[in-house]
């Protein structure tokens, strides 16, 4: 099981548990308008964001600032910060700049998790700051080969960092297995079946967590949050453990879709005696009577 540790919520996730959504509204790449606040120094939209999204339900936040303006030495830190003094979230700080990251990991008071790919380079400088940080780390199963079209392949890349993971020190509890969603839209036609594979692969060899980046599959298609949700509940009975996703209440998705979330958490195994189901509803005074269109 893994466990991220924010200054007012803890979110465990893993084999056994219900499946956990990242949410990833803090996303410059997206947002060219919080990217000008942001360069500017005004934090405000950030914390908006932030509150926002744990009222949402959110396990933890995506936190992304890559823009060419701005200075991620410089303001990832700050943006983690506010975001986190706003939302009481762990962080999921998704950079591959080591001094950035490291500037953030002094100022913020919660257990983040970051991420790797497979590339030498790439685990040679990240690894060990996951280690020295003391936080959980997200494998991405590619490497200096790309990304393989083949579950058997992604899977390979996901040994390769787990070992070298564990010859530092790294607990498997902080190991995070990404095997990769891509767009459907524009990648061959049974690529979602890849992913489900990978997923069944990691938890057949490796029993780790699993993390998708489920807001890529619909890229692309009409009612794409449609097409992301509908791959999300197929993905939970395979071995998905936490999703990257825009918070379902605020797309076309809305309430029902964290129902539906939750109902599939409890018939997949990850619920027992729908505990966690029945308190969703209880928290949010929906009845047999309650329209959920």
């Amino acid at each position: 099981m893994t466990i991220l540790i924010g200054t007012e919520v803890t979110t465990e996730f893993g084999t056994g548990h219900p499946t956990i959504i990242a949410s990833m509204l803090i996303n410059t790449l997206k947002n060219e308008e919080l990217a000008r606040e942001i360069i500017s120094g005004k934090m405000d939209t950030v914390k908006k964001l932030a509150e926002e999204q744990r009222v949402h339900g959110t396990g933890f936040l995506h936190i992304m600032i890559a823009h060419p303006e701005i200075d991620e030495e410089k303001l990832l830190p700050s943006v983690c910060k506010a975001a986190e003094d706003a939302s009481g979230l762990p962080l999921y700080i998704d950079s591959s700049d080591i001094v950035a990251i490291k500037r953030t990991l002094d100022v913020i008071d919660s257990k983040p998790i970051l991420s790797v790919n497979g590339e030498e380079l790439k685990m040679k400088k990240m690894l060990p700051l996951v280690k020295d940080g003391n936080t959980a780390v997200i494998c991405l199963c590619f490497d200096e080969d790309g990304i393989s079209p083949n579950a058997e392949t992604r899977i390979s890349v996901a040994e390769k960092i787990v070992q070298r993971a564990r010859s530092i020190g790294i607990a498997d509890d902080d190991l995070v297995i990404d095997p990769l969603a891509m767009s459907v839209g524009v990648c061959d036609y049974d690529s979602m079946m890849v992913s489900f594979e990978g997923l069944r692969l990691v938890k057949e060899r490796l029993n780790l967590s699993t993390f998708l980046g489920v807001d890529n599959v619909g890229f692309g298609l009409p009612f794409k949050d449609y097409i992301d949700f509908a791959f999300l509940l197929a993905a939970i009975p395979t071995g998905l453990d936490s999703a990257l996703l825009e918070p379902m209440i605020a797309t076309e998705i809305g309430i029902r879709g964290i129902v539906q979330l939750n109902a599939v958490n409890f018939m997949s195994g990850r619920d027992p005696y729908a505990k966690e189901y029945s308190r969703y509803l209880r928290k949010n005074n929906l009845t047999k009577k309650t329209s959920l269109l």
